[in-house]
Parts: C-alpha cells; structure tokens; sequence
C-alpha cells in the first residue's frame, strides 16, 4: 500500500518500513498471531486445487506473507500500489512458484481476466479503504478474478481496539485513521460480491479488531 492518500512508498521508504512495521513487542505478537491463522487457512485453500494454485498476493506490500503462500504449495503474482513495494516482494521470495507482480490501483479494476487465479490473499487493505464504494469495487474485482475464494482481513468495530487507536493518534500526532466496519455490514459486502464466508477467525477475540475471513466462490 502507498505511506499515504498520495504519495506511495519509494524504495528508500519500503526499506524503512520494513525495518520498524514489526519491530515492538505488540507488533511483534500480532504478526506472530497472524501468521498462525493464515498458515491453517492456506492450508485449507490449497487444498481445494489439485495442483499448485496460482494466487493473487494483493497488496503484497514488501511480501511479509509471500513466504507463507509458497510454503502452502501456491504459485504467487504480487500487486500492490506501490512499484517499490512490488519489487520487494519479489526480492523476498523467489524460486520457481514465484511467478511476477504488477503495480495497479485495485479500486480502479484489476488487470486479469475472470477466473484468472485460484484465489485471492488480502491482508490489511481494507481498512485504509473508509468509502464503502471502494469496498464494494475491491471486492468486487477480487470476486471476478478468483475461481475457488479468498482469504481476506478486515477491521470489525471493536471499542477497546478504537479508543487504543485513538489514544497512539493523539501521543504521536498521527494522521493516518484506520476504517472499522461492523462485522454484519462488511460480511453482507463480502457475500454481495460473490463470495460464502467459510471462517471467521479474530486476531485477539474481543480485543483487537482484525478479523481474517476465508471465502468461497458462491456457486
């Protein structure tokens, strides 16, 4: 994703980010939590191809899930909007499954023919997308290029987690704001865009207000 509304990340940029995103103990805990959950979804999503499956890694950002989505047997295609972090993906995980990227704004509509990938990976973009609009568009375009599902994460409104949120903004000045969605709202969306929500599975049950979702193409 870009480092802000306008401006996407540089190279000087991704290798910063890269450097501190995860570097604190709480980072450190969610990005350990995360990786447990969508080791087992992986696994089950893979499971559905008889061979390797091909998957959309969109955004990539500097390919921190890459690893995980080769270990599950997948070939892997990394978009995001950033070329910098397009190419950093790409340098984080190569090898014969490693297929390409493409840099594309994935409001304005995805580069692929229907049916083009097994499915679709998503982790942490739909929070920064506040328009419900752009929701619908996202997962609308994830719709028509995955033929089996998607494994996707979203913000559910979770009051402890919104008033943390609002608490780091005020210490550090920050202008970034984060969208938190009500579960019933983001999960009609999601079965409106063509898919069944197969799990839901919390970050940090009643605490933190990630949730990580594995759909299926409605048949």
């Amino acid at each position: 994703m870009s480092s802000s509304a306008n401006k996407p990340f540089d190279r000087a940029g991704v290798a910063d980010y890269e450097k501190r995103r995860y570097r604190g103990l709480d980072q450190r805990l969610v990005d350990r939590r995360e990786r447990a959950i969508l080791r087992r979804l992986l696994a089950t999503a893979a499971g559905r191809s008889a061979g390797a499956p091909l998957v959309l890694d969109a955004p990539c950002g500097y390919g921190r899930f890459t690893g995980l989505i080769l270990d599950a047997g997948a070939r892997v295609v990394s978009a995001d909007l950033a070329r910098a972090m397009v190419g950093r993906a790409m340098e984080n995980a190569s090898g014969p499954n490693r297929i390409g990227g493409v840099v594309t704004d994935f409001r304005r509509g995805l580069p692929f023919k229907p049916g083009s990938f097994d499915y679709v990976f998503s982790m942490r973009l739909f929070h920064h997308l506040h328009a419900e609009e752009d929701r619908r568009a996202v997962l609308g375009e994830f719709s028509r290029v995955a033929k089996s599902g998607a494994i996707l994460s979203f913000y559910r409104v979770r009051g402890i987690h919104a008033l943390q949120r609002r608490i780091r903004r005020w210490i550090r000045r920050a202008r970034r704001e984060i969208k938190m969605v009500p579960g019933a709202a983001f999960e009609r969306e999601v079965r409106e865009a063509g898919f069944a929500i197969e799990r839901v599975v919390p970050l940090f049950r009643g605490v933190h207000a990630q949730h990580i979702l594995l759909l299926k193409k409605k048949v």
